[in-house]
């Protein structure tokens, strides 16, 4: 077989190769100084082109939620920044001589145990984010010794004329900023403005207003422009609107204080008391019993002994958390008794049912369908108008009026006075008690019913109701907050008080001040009397029954000042004063005359020198009246109440029978 001959290159492509390999390795070559020098020089404006094409966002801007004002401008809610001290084990551990200085320096600075300190860095060797629990909420004076060694050490680092002299720098310690809810009065008015829990409002002005109490996060934008600049775009935090609310922190405390040592020389299961300006609405204080620490609202110490927290479950805590925080004005319901006597007399003289003149026998006894219903003791007024009425708490006097009212407009003025409906007052957990349906005012109904049995109110509507009364007719809707303004402190709403309804006219309110006023001047509230003031008022006392009671009674008195022109009404309940006999509103009474005396002056209610102080006041001692409000209801086998066939549908077993 023949052979191909092999080809040789020719010299010529031989040089052409040569020369291309050579061309292909310098450019090689030049591609790599180039990549070379991109990394050593350029490597920073080349990144910056990449990222001029994204955008990158900050952490977020914090807001500050608004503060929590009385009427006068005391603080009573205040959010303060505060600093969460963090470390990173990983960057503590990265250098055993800055470690030991950065252990060292917080120990020093805030009082860490060594030990703990150093285990808990070196059990978490790569973690980069460690809260010091027992170190959140720091202030600014708090962080500052830290702060200042850090800065000691940077400047020391600065002069140092080589890395062998540099002293030990502070690594993986910073704090993060937040702000933490305050209350400089503590106690003072908890049920009315609430706590914040995280982010939102639990309970009172906290909780109703978290809406307008809360800001907005602001975010910080950046990105490079054509030129490779960084450019930041700041979209700024707006904090949270202020809320002025009505109270006045000075008569807040002062009714606290009173209640607290009410409770210590008299004893109760509660005490309750409610201010009120009756001409536009506003709460001027409100406290029961039951307050609590609003920067520790989660504490059970001074409710429960040691083992019985140590006993509960997380749900008798709930239950218990619950009790403490529930506000009793607006949250508890209960048979007013005699207290209810002026709603009746008002209604009755507005609708003309009856007239100042009108004439009623008392006979101390009253029969009605099945059953006899008496006064007090069956104290026989006689001859009784629906002035004496008021002002000897009459319940035979009651009954004919109530009966002359009619089931119709009895229940038209019961809604017109709010009773069965929530006030809609700016707190949560309103309750709305319970009234008879017009078809439920049955004969015996309608005479309980007007003296305060077989319906339960609350607080806030007794008194809201009966600021009407007094004041012309005008039934204001309750509220606890006057006015909201923004950060820079300029209004942003005012609540000057808004007439939700006409309950009666001007003439009947003339007509019942002055039944009022004679009520505490010569009638059953003379304890509430106030040297140098005319009050106008009424008493009222409630036996309860139910399951295991048995002769327990709430004790109160409604009343206002000055008793002519009102620009203060008051009400004091005292449920199941701690005493043998508990069925005397004295009680209640003279407390209401004591915290008169102390709050009027600070609400710029000043003595009024004609008023007229009989000189038989009743004197100050908690036992000063001998004969019991109470009036019995029989039936002809001496029943003491009702059948439960007759309410039963209307009360609840747990609350009791009014009776005064």
């Amino acid at each position: 077989m023949r052979k191909r001959p092999v080809k040789k290159f020719s010299l010529h492509m031989k040089k052409t190769l040569v020369a291309v390999m050579l061309i292909i390795t310098v450019l090689f070559i030049g591609l790599l100084v180039r990549v070379f020098t991109i990394i050593e020089k350029d490597s920073d404006r080349y990144k910056k082109r990449v990222l001029s094409q994204q955008t990158y966002v900050s952490n977020d801007i914090l807001y500050k939620r608004g503060e929590i004002r009385d009427r006068n401008g005391t603080v009573l809610a205040v959010s303060v920044k505060v600093y969460d001290l963090i470390i990173s084990p990983k960057d503590i551990l990265k250098d055993s001589k800055n470690g030991e200085f950065t252990l060292q320096t917080l120990v020093n600075c805030f009082g860490l145990n060594y030990a703990e300190l150093s285990s808990l860095v070196n059990s978490n060797p790569e973690s980069q984010y460690k809260v010091i629990q027992d170190k959140k909420g720091l202030t600014d004076e708090e962080i500052k010794p830290f702060e200042d060694a850090k800065t000691a050490a940077k400047e020391a680092a600065a002069e140092a004329k080589n890395d062998e002299e540099k002293p030990p720098q502070i690594a993986g310690v910073w704090f993060e900023e937040r702000y933490a809810r305050k209350y400089p009065l503590s106690e003072v008015g908890a049920h009315i403005i609430g706590f914040v829990d995280g982010e939102y409002g639990t309970n009172g002005i906290e909780n109703c207003y978290n809406k307008e109490l809360t800001g907005s996060y602001g975010r910080e934008y950046g990105y490079f422009d054509a030129e490779l600049n960084l450019q930041r775009t700041i979209k700024p935090a707006v904090d949270g609107n202020n809320i002025i609310s009505t109270i006045d922190a000075n008569v807040q405390r002062i009714v606290e204080n009173m209640i607290k040592n009410k409770m210590q020389s008299l004893g109760a299961k509660h005490i309750a008391v409610m201010v009120m300006d009756p001409n536009n609405g506003e709460i001027l204080a409100m406290a029961s019993e039951k307050t609590y620490d609003l920067n520790n609202p989660r504490s059970l110490k001074g409710f429960y002994s040691e083992d019985e927290i140590n006993a509960m479950s997380e749900k008798n805590k709930v239950d218990a958390y619950n009790e403490i925080w529930a506000n009793f004005c607006t949250s508890y319901t209960y048979e007013p008794g005699s207290t209810f006597k002026p709603f009746i007399v008002a209604a009755a003289l507005d609708e003309g049912t009856t007239t100042p003149n009108t004439v009623y026998t008392c006979n101390g006894i009253m029969q009605v369908s099945d059953y006899q219903i008496g006064c007090a003791n069956r104290i026989v007024h006689e001859a009784v108008t629906p002035k004496k009425a008021v002002m000897e708490s009459c319940n035979v006097a009651l009954m004919q009026i109530a009966a002359g009212l009619g089931r119709t407009q009895f229940y038209r003025y019961m809604n017109l006075f709010g009773f069965g409906n929530k006030t809609g007052i700016d707190l949560d957990r309103e309750e709305r008690g319970i009234i008879h349906a017009e078809s439920g005012l049955n004969t015996v109904e309608l005479a309980t019913s007007s003296f305060g049995q077989t319906q339960n109110v609350t607080m806030v509507q007794m008194l809201s109701a009966f600021s009407s009364i007094i004041n012309g007719g005008k039934y204001y809707a309750p509220h606890v907050v006057k006015e909201i303004t923004n950060a820079q402190n300029a209004t942003v709403k005012k609540n000057k008080g808004e007439i939700v309804r006409h309950t009666i006219s001007e003439h009947t309110s003339e007509l019942m001040r002055d039944y009022l006023k004679a009520t505490v001047s010569d009638g059953t509230a003379t304890p509430a009397q106030v040297a140098g003031y005319s009050i106008g008022g009424k008493t009222g006392t409630a036996e309860k029954h139910g399951v295991d009671v048995e002769n327990d009674y709430i004790v109160s008195f409604i009343g206002c000042a000055p008793a002519n022109n009102p620009k203060v009404s008051i009400y004091v309940i005292i449920d199941e004063p701690a005493v043998e006999d508990q069925a005397h509103s004295t009680y209640a009474t003279e407390f209401a005359s004591k915290i008169m005396e102390k709050i009027l002056p600070f609400l710029s209610v000043y003595p009024d020198a004609n008023a007229v102080t009989p000189e038989t006041a009743a004197p100050e001692t908690e036992t000063t009246e001998t004969t019991p409000e109470t009036e019995t209801l029989q039936t002809e086998t001496s029943e003491t109440v009702a059948p439960e066939s007759e309410a039963s549908e209307t009360v609840p077993e747990t609350d009791g029978t009014a009776l005064e």
